[in-house]
């Protein structure tokens, strides 16, 4: 670590547009996009007076200010850090500093702009990691964090971010002339001033507090559960994608169960084939043959999910059998509603068939869903769990109806944008045996969630692949594994 003689006065704060993940900054002196809302920020953090009039200071290496269109930056005295100072010296700049970064507290102290309370550091990368690392006072960090499709080449990187707090999270933006996405996000070494993930902070806040005081039972699996009862949990859709950022999860394992159902499928082999594997435990022969299902094939999950989604009411035979034409497709309907009779309150599927589920390897857990067309403008869903599994299944399921309104949404003839969702949950259990993975999940700070975003828009649901669907600046804890309780 640098250590530098610092007056009181002197305060830092970084000003950077990087792309996520790997936080890229440029190549060959050219950042990797152009975005004008960017650069708009970066005028206005970078170019207003303080208070007292005081114009502002700028602190850059001198491969950026090499790379500048003009020089000086405009109403900004310019520092510009080099290991040869006296080499620019010679023919000096008004309004210009060039100094070593280990005399630059001298240099301000000897500046017209000495009093400035706050200065920004401009980069480039070395110079950002020269900040980082040394013991001035860094206020915040102003990052503009991009999201492009596929990241350009950078020989140019900021530094990973270290004893920082959120301090402020924009919504997404998307740029007028690309597919490119970004938004802002504010730094602050202040602990009392940081931002909070209210959304992901109940998640976890429940978490606890089945462990803490919920209802200690036996059930089914003969594992045990913590549990209570009646919960509910809200999420809005508009700008972020619900997934947990405390624990990686596998969207796209998510995406293809729900796909299958939306196809009508139950053949879980569908789902191996795609390296998917969370139905192996309830479609394996020993489980199906312990629920009298004797004359199904392993993998068959029987009449449930898939098969109420676009069959309901059918005589079920089977995973291979052809089902065109058979029962009542409540997908299609709902889909219809949205579109031809949005006021009506009946567009909802509902799963559970008391006579099918005697015939399901496992009876929909996620077994209703309705939805609400709000202003003309929005899907809004409410999702029923009648039994959730907490830490394991809780956030697949809210993942699966968030999925489900952005495909919705992004169907020919819906002209809507995805709202509330609202996760309703019946029995809501932590099995005894996720106790010390629920103790680590709780300790974790969650992170902003990302932005999903769906490519092109579909004729059918049921055509939809895992390409079409981009999830933005998805940055989360690791994966936390525990065993499924069958």
């Amino acid at each position: 670590m640098y250590v530098i003689h610092t007056m009181a006065d002197f305060t830092f704060s970084l000003v950077v547009a990087y792309s996520f993940p790997s936080r890229g900054i440029g190549k060959d002196g050219r950042m990797g996009w152009k975005i004008p809302a960017d650069m708009k920020r970066f005028v206005q953090l970078t170019s207003t007076p303080d208070n007292f009039g005081i114009l502002p200071v700028v602190v850059m290496g001198r491969k950026t200010w090499d790379s500048l269109p003009a020089k000086p930056l405009n109403n900004r005295l310019n520092v510009v850090l080099t290991k040869t100072p006296e080499k620019y010296n010679e023919n000096p700049i008004d309004k210009v500093i060039f100094c070593t970064f280990d005399n630059l507290i001298t240099a301000l102290e000897r500046s017209p702009y000495r009093h400035h309370k706050n200065i920004k550091v401009i980069g480039g990368g070395e110079i950002y990691k020269l900040f980082l690392e040394s013991n001035l006072p860094i206020d915040y960090i102003y990052a503009t964090e991009v999201y492009t499709s596929k990241e350009p080449e950078y020989d140019t990187r900021f530094p990973e971010i270290k004893n920082q707090y959120i301090h402020d999270v924009s919504n997404f933006f998307k740029n007028s002339k690309d597919d490119i996405y970004y938004r802002f996000i504010t730094y602050s070494a202040n602990p009392y001033t940081k931002w909070v993930n209210k959304e992901e902070d109940a998640y976890l806040r429940l978490m606890q507090d089945i462990v803490s005081s919920g209802c200690v039972r036996d059930d089914r699996t003969g594992v045990g559960t913590y549990g209570v009862f009646g919960k509910q949990l809200t999420y809005d859709l508009s700008e972020t994608f619900p997934i947990s950022t405390t624990k990686r999860m596998f969207l796209r394992g998510i995406f293809e169960e729900l796909m299958m159902y939306l196809r009508g499928q139950t053949d879980n082999k569908i789902l191996i084939s795609k390296g998917v594997h969370v139905w192996d435990g309830n479609t394996s022969r020993d489980f199906l043959d312990s629920r009298g299902l004797v004359g199904y094939e392993e993998g068959d999950m029987g009449s449930t999910y898939g098969f109420n989604f676009r069959h309901f009411g059918a005589e079920y035979n089977g995973c291979g059998e052809d089902y065109s034409g058979c029962g009542y497709d409540q997908l299609e309907n709902a889909i219809h509603l949205i579109k031809t009779d949005p006021t009506s309150r009946r567009i909802i599927i509902n799963l559970w068939d008391p006579k099918a589920n005697q015939g399901a390897a496992l009876p929909a857990c996620l077994c209703m869903y309705q939805f609400y067309v709000r202003h003309a403008t929005h899907l809004d869903l409410q999702i029923y769990i009648r039994s959730s599994d907490y830490f394991l299944a809780n956030n697949w399921n809210t993942c699966t109806g968030a999925l489900l309104v952005h495909l919705i949404c992004s169907l020919s003839g819906v002209n809507l944008s995805p709202g509330n969702l609202t996760v309703c949950m019946g029995d809501t259990h932590i099995y005894r045996s996720h106790i010390q993975q629920v103790m680590e999940n709780v300790k974790r700070e969650p992170y902003p969630f990302p932005k999903l975003v769906v490519n092109k828009k579909k004729e059918k649901i049921e055509d939809f692949v895992f390409s079409d669907i981009q999830l933005l600046g998805y940055k989360c804890h690791d994966r936390i594994s525990a065993p499924i309780a069958v």
